[in-house]
């Protein structure tokens, strides 16, 4: 039987915790990028766009909001196109490309990911906490790590015990001055478990990629919508 390799790409902090936000609101497209010029050259060709996310040091390039779920909740979304620029993020899915199938995930679409990966047949797994800057390590990849672990094995995971560290470490950024970049409901927005019923699907076009969702009904409510259709 042939496997199905999945690679998983982690950023809490706030990748796609931001791309799920977008995605729920309906996008005309969504594209994610590490590279500033690639977008730049993608928004002079399109008429309704909003862009997502800080240039690259040397890069004068100019987003409309950061990278935030908060911010993207006052923006209009429907049927714009969304260019999303990250680091350690998009730099995860497009170094994934040789992966059958590639995932973003956290906190808030952990759930649904894994359903996704349980109607795979075969899956073989790889999980990607990217860290800050996609460099070093940081304990809220980590955790969303573990927690979609505990989801493949049937189990859930607490993770109050890990606020406070979280709030003095990776997740000071949003209790500083600089709210407009990072506004203190990120902090809650990005470590909320299970919010969105779909897992964020990418594929990979060189030096970008294309994000939409994939929902996988849990197997109880499949069953129960075919008893309901039953004559």
């Amino acid at each position: 039987m042939t496997t199905i390799r999945v690679a998983i790409v982690i950023d809490v902090f706030r990748a796609f915790t931001t791309a799920c936000h977008v995605l729920a609101s309906k996008p005309a497209s969504y594209v994610l990028s590490t590279f500033s010029p690639v977008l730049t050259d993608m928004a002079s060709n399109l008429e309704d766009t909003l862009l997502i996310g800080k240039p690259e040091i040397g890069a004068d390039f100019i987003y409309n909001i950061p990278n935030s779920p908060t911010r993207v909740k006052e923006e209009r979304i429907l049927g714009r196109d969304i260019l999303h620029r990250t680091e350690a993020g998009a730099r995860g899915i497009l170094n994934a490309k040789e992966a059958d199938v590639i995932l973003g995930a956290g906190f808030v679409n952990a759930k649904a990911t894994t359903l996704y990966i349980q109607s795979l047949s075969s899956p073989e797994v790889q999980l990607f906490p990217m860290g800050h800057e996609g460099n070093t390590p940081s304990l809220e990849d980590e955790l969303c790590a573990q927690y979609i672990e505990c989801l493949l094995e049937g189990k859930d995971m607490d993770l109050s015990r890990y606020l406070p560290v979280l709030r003095n470490d990776s997740g000071r950024y949003f209790f500083s001055e600089d709210q407009w970049q990072y506004p203190r409901e990120d902090f809650e927005l990005c470590l909320e478990k299970d919010r969105f019923d779909f897992a964020v699907q990418a594929e990979v076009k060189g030096d970008y990629a294309i994000l939409r969702e994939v929902k996988i009904e849990p197997l109880e409510q499949r069953f129960q919508g075919a008893a309901a259709k039953a004559p």
